[in-house]
């Protein structure tokens, strides 16, 4: 790990493929410690200008003194990417590149207080934004069983959803669930036997899912998909986005990538956009030799339409 505490993904390929120009107006939906910003604004150099949001305070302002420091002009910003038009309105001028990173960054995976990682016993939190005021401790006390199958079976796909689902609701009668630990067990205990033959880790699934829906992340990936389909639309007449904006999406899982995918093809078929990865883009060998995080990134992107293009 670098000494940031989170390396970058697929920086080369975002970067040739968003191509941010002097003079630019960069929108990083996802701050975290700064490192695609960096490479961003320094592209952009003085006349540009790079809006950073992030819903996790502490890595907001890691990223914004970086980008001081670096006398990078930028503008950071508290908040969901799901708010990203209210912003980018905000600065009277669109955006010529827009990135967002869907990953948990590294430094958060490994602060043990943040209870995203399941390898050392911390507080079940998993709170991207420190500010809400619902945990995962507060939400496996209140779920209704059902509700949790459902949750673990549609975002972590994991088979063995309605049982794990049913140790949580059976284990919180007689004292709550606090702890990654303690859910752990939970789930291995739910998997059996199986838990040693399992090809990922048996928490693996039941973890993400759990973060997903604790932060309603589906949810503002679509919201966000929804306001670059509309972006695209109003990109001639004052809209969001420049008329020849380019917007790049990495994903980690199918969840992510899915939703992505359908939108930019559909962007492409409308004719307001084109698809500037016709194939998903991964990390290389090399990429993954060095940060085996970067394994599962999912780049895709999309370049709004030319005035001059056809449509249909």
């Amino acid at each position: 790990m670098n000494e940031h505490g989170h390396i970058p993904v697929l920086l080369n390929e975002v970067l040739e493929t968003l191509a941010p120009r002097p003079g630019d107006v960069v929108v990083d939906c996802t701050l975290g410690r700064g490192g695609h910003a960096m490479a961003l604004g320094q592209a952009i150099g003085p006349d540009g200008l790079l809006l950073g949001l992030d819903r996790d305070s502490e890595n907001l302002a890691y990223a914004s003194k970086r980008l001081q420091e670096a006398e990078i002009p930028a503008s950071t910003i508290h908040d969901s990417f799901a708010r990203v038009t209210e912003h980018v309105q905000a600065l009277g001028r669109p955006a010529n590149v827009v990135l967002a990173d869907l990953g948990v960054s590294s430094n958060q995976l490994d602060d043990a207080r943040r209870g995203f990682g399941f390898h050392d016993e911390s507080p079940l939190d998993m709170r991207l934004d420190q500010q809400e005021q619902i945990d995962l401790t507060k939400l496996l006390a209140e779920i209704e069983e059902s509700e949790l199958a459902h949750l673990i079976r549609t975002y972590g796909e994991d088979p063995f959803a309605n049982a794990i689902a049913r140790k949580v609701a059976q284990e919180r009668q007689t004292r709550p669930i606090t702890t990654t630990g303690h859910l752990l067990d939970l789930v291995k205990e739910a998997y059996g036997p199986r838990a040693r033959s399992s090809r990922l880790h048996p928490a693996t699934r039941t973890f993400m899912a759990l973060r997903i829906a604790l932060n309603d992340e589906i949810a503002a990936l679509e919201t966000l998909l929804d306001r670059i389909g509309r972006g695209c639309e109003s990109a001639r007449t004052g809209g969001w986005l420049h008329p020849e904006a380019r917007v790049g999406i990495i994903s980690f899982h199918s969840l992510e990538d899915r939703p992505v995918k359908q939108a930019f093809a559909e962007l492409d078929r409308r004719g307001l956009a084109s698809r500037l990865t016709r194939r998903l883009v991964r990390p290389s060998d090399s990429e993954i030799q060095e940060n085996p995080r970067s394994r599962s990134a999912r780049f895709r992107a999309i370049r709004v339409s030319d005035p001059a293009s056809p449509s249909g």
